[in-house]
């Protein structure tokens, strides 16, 4: 994504049912700026082709990027200091953002989550899997001029702090979060014998 002069683009993106909006939620009102909800687009403007056979969309990837693209430039030109964009699906644009922070979150919840959205088993799996490997953590990284992964309130609140003191013109040490491996979740998920098969 080209950047505009004085606009910082902050992409919250994360597994499903990790707590992606409620984050960006609570840092869209800390630093005052609007927050994008990806599938909110998609839904928007149409940008699917149809449902899969596990009942998600099929986005339309490259219409979805140029609408993204016009929705910062927009932003930009009203004067906005950032824009938060949200959703699983920006780990797959090739766009690139100032500040991307990854929502993570652990496993057994995440599988609790996912059931109580009515999600099919074997979309469960995936997702599962998605999270333990990190999968839109690694695939955001190269498109990010810096990026975070914050999983406890303590950590939500550094990057929130950090953003804040950005979006207002300081220059705020950054945050020195830890990077979080499931792999050990994922190994007691396997030793159980669960039912999703991993």
């Amino acid at each position: 994504m080209p950047k505009k002069e004085g606009i910082l683009v902050i992409a919250v993106t994360g597994t499903p049912g990790v707590g992606k909006t409620r984050f960006a939620g609570e840092l869209s009102k800390a630093i005052g700026v609007k927050a994008v909800e990806v599938n909110d687009v998609v839904e928007g403007e149409k940008l699917f082709t149809g449902i899969d056979e596990s009942g998600s969309k099929i986005v339309k990837m490259q219409e979805l990027k140029k609408e993204l693209k016009a929705i910062e430039v927009r932003a930009s030109k009203s004067g906005d200091k950032a824009i938060i964009l949200v959703g699983h699906l920006l780990a797959d644009l090739k766009l690139e953002y100032d500040t991307s922070i990854v929502i993570r979150a652990s496993l057994r919840e995440l599988v609790s989550r996912l059931e109580e959205r009515g999600y099919q088993k074997e979309k469960v799996r995936e997702n599962l899997v998605s999270e333990s490997i990190d999968y839109c953590g690694a695939q955001i990284s190269g498109r990010s001029k810096e990026i975070y992964e914050a999983e406890d309130a303590d950590q939500k609140a550094i990057v929130v702090s950090y953003l804040k003191a950005l979006v207002s013109g300081k220059h705020p040490e950054k945050p020195n979060l830890p990077s979080i491996n499931k792999m050990e979740e994922m190994l007691e998920l396997v030793y159980e014998g669960n039912s999703y098969g991993l």
